[in-house]
């Protein structure tokens, strides 16, 4: 069975819009408290909510780079904290990627995602698909097409839809976490996943199944396992 449910709403420097309006750039961007008139249709898929639908278009992926949602923002809806991201899109057509996971898990009927209206940008940029100064983009003249457009490009055809993870209400501590798997989150939306062995007042240690992100400062490799820094640590969560 499909889910979908309505959960917060698009605002532009703080002030509520409907979905689907174009975004006039140097505006802030943010999703908040729901607004009934103006909620956001989210299908909930694979353990997060994605959005049914283009929530603005004529955005650029610098825009939303800038205001922090391609890798993850944290934002309150109605009293939870989700982190809001881009899709992973693919590096190229056919490639495992969470959207096409998530077509696989619900339909490709444009009735329920509505990728007729037009492309949405995803994670992947220039140094994934090797396409200098571009970003993969998916959608518009099917539910699986993949193609790229330059980051800064803006286009009413071309928008955000974003998606939620979940955070929860309070961040577990390490001591309860020690051998099960977690996911811990840090500033500008990054992520690492792994199985934490040990910890101290002042570091994580984790057995990790993701790589220490590149330009790091706060997580060194040892063998097999990640020592990550607590102090930069925003979230963590068993998963």
């Amino acid at each position: 069975m499909i889910i979908t449910k309505k959960l917060g709403t698009l605002y532009f420097d703080r002030r509520p819009v409907d979905i689907g309006t174009p975004y006039k750039g140097q505006q802030v961007l943010s999703i908040g408290n729901t607004v009934p008139g103006k909620e956001i249709t989210m299908v909930e898929v694979n353990g997060q909510l994605i959005a049914d639908r283009l929530l603005c278009t004529k955005i650029s992926a610098i825009d939303l780079e800038e205001q922090g949602f391609s890798f993850g923002k944290e934002v309150l809806i109605d009293g939870r904290r989700y982190l809001c991201r881009l899709l992973k899109v693919g590096v190229r057509r056919g490639a495992p990627n969470e959207w096409d996971a998530a077509l696989d898990a619900t339909s490709d009927d444009n009735e329920l995602w509505h990728w007729k209206e037009g492309f949405f940008w995803g994670q992947e940029g220039d140094v994934q698909i090797q396409i200098p100064c571009c970003r993969a983009v998916r959608g518009c003249p099917s539910a699986r097409f993949w193609y790229h457009h330059g980051a800064s490009y803006r286009s009413v055809y071309l928008g955000f839809r974003p998606a939620l993870e979940y955070l929860g209400s309070v961040s577990y501590s390490p001591d309860t976490l020690v051998g099960k798997a977690i996911k811990a989150y840090f500033p500008g939306g990054v992520s690492i996943k792994g199985h934490l062995v040990d910890f101290s007042d002042y570091d994580i240690v984790l057995e990790a199944s993701t790589p220490v992100p590149v330009g790091c400062s706060w997580a060194t490799t040892e063998g097999r396992n990640i020592v990550i820094d607590q102090g930069n640590i925003i979230w963590l969560k068993e998963v």
